[in-house]
């Protein structure tokens, strides 16, 4: 091994200096992203001050930049959910949306359902049911708890009814009365029980 070692000592030492490079560069995005996300709790904190102050254009505008500045961060997931939700209460319910849309790609895995769950608000209070329908089954794919997975669905069916897609409701309904442990399984026998029910001939 020494006498091969020494044959080839040009090229261990290009190896060893490539294997400094890699670690040096995973080092330096382990800290710039650290870094990063430290500097997206402090603008968020901010932001949340100013909307406590009852400053709310202040507010929008901080968490604009938060957004838009440390996407796929916590914090920056943190600041889009809480940009819509004021978005939505002031009855700006497409900008909300956009919001959502825009932060739907980079939020990290644990707020994706929530970001879906909020994109669902958004449309039902546009009354596009079947937009809210499919936002809550993307919250459902990606949430990790079997008990929202359940709610989420239920969520979804209950849109569909409401915009009189009654086969996809159905077809919800039906997966999720066979699940007797699921806590919306008593619902779905209720619904699948009026969806069944025929009108009564005079």
């Amino acid at each position: 091994m020494t006498e091969w070692a020494m044959l080839h000592k040009r090229e261990l030492s290009w190896a060893f200096i490539a294997l400094a490079i890699i670690v040096a560069g995973f080092w330096y995005y382990e800290r710039s992203q650290a870094i990063k996300g430290q500097r997206a709790e402090a603008a968020y904190f901010q932001a949340r001050q100013s909307a406590a102050a009852g400053n709310l254009p202040l507010a929008v505008s901080d968490l604009q930049k938060v957004v838009s500045r440390y996407d796929g961060t916590t914090a920056g997931s943190q600041a889009a959910l809480t940009l819509a939700q004021m978005l939505y209460d002031q009855k700006k319910f497409k900008e909300g949306l956009d919001v959502l849309k825009a932060a739907e790609a980079k939020a990290p895995e644990d707020f994706k359902a929530s970001v879906h769950v909020l994109e669902a608000a958004g449309h039902e209070e546009l009354k596009d049911f079947v937009a809210a329908a499919e936002q809550y089954k993307l919250a459902a794919q990606v949430t990790r708890f079997p008990a929202d997975k359940a709610e989420y669905q239920a969520a979804a069916a209950r849109d569909y009814m409401a915009a009189g897609k009654t086969a996809e409701a159905k077809a919800i309904w039906t997966d999720l009365a066979k699940d007797e442990a699921a806590p919306t399984a008593a619902e779905a026998r209720v619904r699948l029980g009026e969806l069944d029910a025929k009108p009564v001939k005079i």
